[in-house]
């Protein structure tokens, strides 16, 4: 009896193991990917808000790049650091899951909200100031070494932190519109309205997030702005320039939120289900 028991812990034990790598392996995948197009999106969003250039140009010019030089752009630092981000996010977002509906914990969604914040945030801003300053500072895209400086140090340290604080608005509203919101309008919609059941989470998961970038792209503009020209100027003032690309750039955001939030979330939760369903034979 006591054989069997032991038997059938070990049983168990495997097959969480074996369901938290399916988590894994589904955010790997995931995040691989979503890279590609955020990393250039993101690029060409941070050179044209430093250097005004014509975002089309940026964006044909890196695919352009990524496509003549593969093996460059996937082991440069900006595309480690994107797919650490989507990576890590996905991951947390998934093993949080799993373990409370394991443990039976009735407030599920808001503990995989709050973890999903937790990585999702401090990764985020690591990434959007280290592409500003990649990106954002020095010679701009198109600038010889001859003429222009290397680099521009960056010296106003609360402008920094303003910026840093501003990120992390803008990221609570794209995690909460993309994790908890748009699982909770699915729930919502009447199951008439949707011919499969995959109908309903396809539908909230490739809209939500999209409708929280008219919220997020006038912070990241003005962030991006303080970080960027960290020099003292009337507030009023620095809204009106960091804003001026505002149509275009929540174009592209909204644009971008859908492979990293959108096709991403949905491969990351089909893998993860096929895997699930792996494990539990």
């Amino acid at each position: 009896m006591q054989q069997e028991a032991q038997l059938n812990e070990a049983r168990w034990g495997n097959l969480q193991v074996g369901l938290l790598a399916g988590d894994l392996a589904a955010a790997a995948a995931s995040a691989s990917l979503v890279t590609p197009a955020v990393a250039i999106i993101d690029r060409s969003l941070v050179e044209q808000a430093a250097f005004k250039q014509p975002i089309l140009h940026g964006l044909r010019r890196h695919t352009l790049r990524a496509f003549r030089q593969p093996g460059l752009f996937v082991f440069q630092r900006p595309f480690g650091i994107v797919w650490a981000l989507y990576a890590a996010t996905y991951s947390v977002a998934n093993v949080t899951d799993t373990i409370s509906r394991k443990l039976e914990i009735t407030a599920a969604g808001t503990i995989t909200f709050a973890t999903t914040m937790m990585a999702n945030v401090p990764l985020a801003l690591w990434k959007d100031i280290r592409f500003a300053q990649e990106y954002g500072t020095g010679r701009g895209p198109d600038a010889t070494k001859a003429n222009i400086p290397n680099s521009v140090p960056l010296q106003n340290k609360s402008l920094a932190r303003a910026a840093a604080a501003i990120f992390l608005v803008r990221d609570g509203v794209t995690i909460f519109g993309s994790f908890t919101l748009a699982p909770w309008l699915s729930d919502a919609i009447p199951d008439g309205l949707a011919a499969h059941f995959h109908a309903k989470p396809i539908i909230t998961q490739l809209t939500v997030p999209v409708l929280t970038q008219l919220v997020a792209t006038p912070l990241h503009l003005l962030a991006l702005d303080m970080y960027t020209r960290q020099y003292t100027m009337p507030l009023l003032e620095r809204v009106k320039h960091s804003q001026q690309y505002l149509p275009s750039s929540a174009l592209l955001r909204c644009i971008r939120i859908i492979p990293a939030f959108g096709i991403g979330c949905l491969t990351n939760m089909e893998l993860r289900c096929a895997f699930h369903a792996r494990v539990s034979g």
